[in-house]
């Protein structure tokens, strides 16, 4: 992700009495005069952009015409050292990252921004459908982070480029969110953390969430395999990912983090790794408890 500025080649006039250059002696251009140059090895410069915010702050930016609120934590005792996107399940609340676990504290000590959008009832889908509840409508898109919330925070707070050390991760359905946003952003996201996600819908057509966006399974089956499908997507998904599952998890059963890692090990991003907690279910013990090894696998896997 590091860029580097080569200097252009300097260009000398040689002439047998010594006088000033002029454009006389050469032109540029559809001529395409021959010119003797003198070259110069290009000198590397190593430039890092530095985010343009000291504090932490609050800001909104729409989505079909309503202001979604995005929270943006910054490092104010620690040097920075990258930027976490931490996207929250499905109808729960922005900010309940750092007020249910130690996610914030913890990331904010380690130099890292966070930067936690409100989402609602959003299933991170790329696209919404004529079948899609029209009620769910005023819930933010992925695609409303990668084409709205991502440019404006990069141009407004410099955060986010692909200079940095990037990572998203999520919990519950926000893990699904940010599989598929790591799989569609690898330049921006070096690693990603989903804990506790669903990530194949075609294992369970039943399901309300699914059905309420992409309209019945049996009427719309290409749309439910090939939209939004981190399995089906798999050899697109090239960045390291740390899943976490309980094993006594209720609401989201196990099968989901089991059957996206062994797609990950298959499509050779033997980086990834899976963690089981015997004993945890689907909730905000379990995903503190993921903290620290989160934040590990994030370091482990940073420039």
């Amino acid at each position: 992700m590091i860029r580097s500025i080569l200097f252009p080649v300097l260009f000398s006039c040689a002439l047998i009495s010594v006088q000033a250059c002029t454009t006389d002696d050469y032109e540029i251009g559809e001529k395409q005069q021959a010119l003797k140059t003198e070259l110069v090895e290009p000198i590397n410069l190593t430039i890092t952009v530095r985010p343009v915010i000291q504090s932490d702050t609050t800001v909104n930016y729409t989505f079909n015409g309503r202001p979604m609120e995005v929270i943006i934590k910054f490092p104010s005792d620690t040097a920075f050292k990258g930027t976490i996107v931490a996207l929250p399940g499905w109808n729960y609340d922005n900010n309940e990252w750092c007020d249910k676990t130690e996610l914030c504290e913890k990331a904010l000590a380690k130099g890292y921004a966070l930067i936690l959008p409100e989402m609602g009832k959003s299933i991170y889908c790329d696209s919404i459908f004529p079948e899609t509840r029209k009620d769910w409508l005023k819930y933010p898109t992925r695609s409303w982070i990668k084409e709205t919330m991502i440019p404006n925070i990069q141009n407004d707070f410099q955060l986010l480029v692909d200079s940095q050390d990037n990572f998203v991760m999520g919990l519950s359905t926000g893990a699904r969110g940010a599989v598929l946003l790591a799989m569609d952003l690898p330049e921006i996201f070096s690693a990603c953390g989903a804990l506790s996600g669903d990530f194949d819908q075609t294992r369970y057509t039943k399901d309300n969430l699914y059905n309420g966006y992409y309209g019945p399974y049996l009427e719309f089956t290409d749309r439910w395999t090939t939209q939004d499908n981190a399995v089906t997507s798999i050899a697109k998904l090239t960045v390291p990912v740390y899943l976490a599952h309980g094993d006594k998890d209720a609401i989201v059963p196990i099968e989901y983090s089991n059957q996206l890692f062994i797609a990950l090990q298959e499509s050779g991003n033997e980086a990834s790794i899976l963690n089981v907690n015997p004993t945890a279910g689907h909730d905000y013990d379990f995903w503190n408890s993921e903290v620290d090894a989160v934040l590990d696998f994030f370091k482990k896997h940073g420039n």
